[in-house]
């Protein structure tokens, strides 16, 4: 027992603030913040932050073709920049204050949680923020309209970026986590990796190829995490896709009332997308999109799926969730495979 109590006391060395940073990243933020800030009566509090990204899965329903004009203006208010950088869920951001001569140190402590990969091959990559700390708690709140950013080293592929990378193991040029070829692989550990942009056009065409969108090589570049990096102010409107949570899209039976119709809401029928599979069976979907200023939570843009039959994650699953029959407010053509509640779960056979 003396021995256990000898042991007692307070425990040192075990905080963050007491052990070294496994890197730091150094950060020089440049351009004009009163050109750009938004009014507000209080001074700026300026803060850089590292968000990592959640792999890129565009919803199919914001891809070409366009079937409508009111597909057209779902994709308007739902869909924004399909080629933004979004945030990784709730992973907290390593977050610190933006000195006076416009640097940052960022020390990152613990490895990111969001990795992608197999257990032989494993990446993260993660944007460098700046943001106005409106509600004066340190850190960017995705759901608080008072947290303003202004700048990201990546906000989007179709610009050129430069990103934090963590590899671990090998590199498996195949992941379309944000998927991109011509440059070379990131190094093992912690690096800077920059490149150029490329258009949507181009991610489509390379797709239907079997290929990942090619970037021109001459603006690929590597750098040791130390290396500065600059981060340029830029219009905040811009940039509200950067720190929002992001919801992952998900198909729902149809509710026994027509959506509020507002000229904040917008809807369509669709066909339900299969990729050419052909199982889709003419089936048809509602899809509903609220414009930015109704948006609850401050989410990001994104669609709502409604279908008569199918699953939470598959509107074409063998055996379905659910399987309705058309509510009277239900605006589109009668599906092809739907038969009416009581269903069996077995796909029609056309």
């Amino acid at each position: 027992m003396a021995v256990a109590l000898a042991g007692c006391g307070d425990l040192q060395g075990l905080t963050p603030s007491d052990l070294p940073p496994l890197v730091s990243v150094h950060v020089r933020v440049t351009g004009d913040l009163d050109a750009v800030r938004r009014p507000s009566d209080r001074p700026p509090r300026l803060r850089a932050a590292v968000l990592w990204g959640q792999p890129w899965l565009p919803d199919v329903s914001c891809l070409p073709p366009i079937e409508n004009p009111d597909h057209a203006a779902v994709v308007q208010a739902g869909c924004g920049d399909l080629l933004a950088f979004k945030r990784a869920g709730f992973e907290v951001a390593t977050d610190f204050p933006v000195a006076a001569d416009g640097t940052a140190r960022i020390d990152l402590y613990s490895l990111p949680l969001s990795l992608y990969g197999d257990m032989y091959s494993q990446i993260a990559y993660g944007s460098v923020v700046i943001y106005d700390d409106g509600n004066g708690n340190d850190i960017l709140d995705p759901f608080s309209p008072d947290d303003v950013v202004y700048g990201a080293s990546l906000s989007s592929m179709a610009r050129p970026d430069t990103r934090i990378a963590f590899r671990h193991g090998e590199f498996d040029d195949r992941l379309a986590y944000y998927p991109r070829r011509g440059c070379q692989a990131p190094t093992e550990g912690y690096s800077l990796v920059s490149a150029g942009g490329f258009t949507l056009e181009d991610a489509i065409d390379a797709q239907a190829h079997g290929e990942l969108p090619a970037q021109d090589p001459a603006q690929c570049r590597q750098d040791p995490i130390d290396r500065e990096l600059t981060v340029a102010l830029r219009d905040p409107d811009e940039l509200e896709e950067v720190s929002c949570f992001p919801f992952a899209y998900f198909f729902n039976p149809p509710p026994p009332e027509l959506f509020p119709t507002t000229t904040d809401v917008k809807m369509a029928c669709t066909s339900i997308p299969d990729r050419g599979t052909g199982r889709a069976h003419g089936r048809w979907q509602v899809l509903t999109a609220i414009n930015a200023p109704q948006r609850l939570f401050f989410g990001c843009k994104s669609i709502q799926h409604t279908v008569l039959r199918g699953c939470q994650e598959d509107p074409l699953c063998e055996f379905p969730e659910w399987d309705m029959p058309a509510p009277d407010w239900w605006p589109c053509p009668a599906d092809d495979a739907q038969s009416g509640a009581g269903n069996s779960g077995q796909e029609d056979v056309p």
